[in-house]
């Protein structure tokens, strides 16, 4: 019951924020908005098709899935996001910071090889990784700036905490406690919804700035 009121919240936020989305790129046509709204969209479809899966059988789907691969989709819409939205000035930008992300979560990848698909883990990982890299280093970046660029600072902190809510997400799916609010499990993912809505106005911040 805890889990399907918590796919059910997730789904109608995501959903609410895909929409508040695609209004802002229906006014302005920036390319951010669209991508925003692909990735809000999708995977908001995932979380539909988890959920579902749940009411109608009363078991979570076991198998390399339809939610699998639109949160793969999602996730490249994310990393496609960060890229139009950085300049050519932070690409060039280095720091020895960002090596604290493959230190983190190379290990954390190996425990999950050990628990779920290998190739899902593998897509995602990659993924997710390589999306905190460029966050912790536009992060870097947008802090040493002034005036309106600092503004990005935002954005990439809300990629930052959705990174590491997906991650503590599937360390605690790897030591599942219950099926009720005492598995921290569903408190992330709570949590994971907020910084999933967060997103929205702190990418309008960052394009506005």
């Amino acid at each position: 019951m805890v889990e399907l009121i918590d796919n059910t919240l997730q789904f109608s936020v995501t959903l609410i924020a895909c929409v508040g989305a695609g209004i802002l790129y229906s006014k302005s046509r920036e390319q951010a908005y669209f991508l925003l709204t692909c990735f809000l969209g999708t995977f908001s479809l995932g979380t539909l098709y988890w959920t579902l899966h749940v009411l109608l059988f009363n078991y979570s789907p076991q198998v390399f899935y339809v939610s699998e691969l639109t949160w793969i989709a999602s996730y490249l819409f994310l990393l496609t996001l960060e890229h139009v939205l950085s300049t050519p000035e932070e690409r060039k930008f280095k720091h020895p910071a960002v090596w604290l992300v493959p230190i983190i979560c190379i290990p954390q990848l190996g425990l999950y090889l050990t628990h779920g698909d290998i190739l899902f883990n593998l897509l995602i990982c990659g993924q997710t990784m390589a999306a905190a890299w460029y966050s912790v280093r536009g992060l870097l970046y947008a802090r040493r700036q002034s005036g309106k660029p600092r503004d990005r600072q935002f954005f990439h902190i809300a990629v930052l905490s959705i990174i590491t809510l997906e991650y503590c997400l599937w360390t605690t799916s790897c030591f599942w406690v219950s099926d009720t609010l005492t598995n921290p499990y569903f408190w992330f993912d709570f949590l994971l919804t907020a910084a999933l809505f967060m997103l929205l106005p702190a990418t309008r911040k960052a394009v506005e700035g």
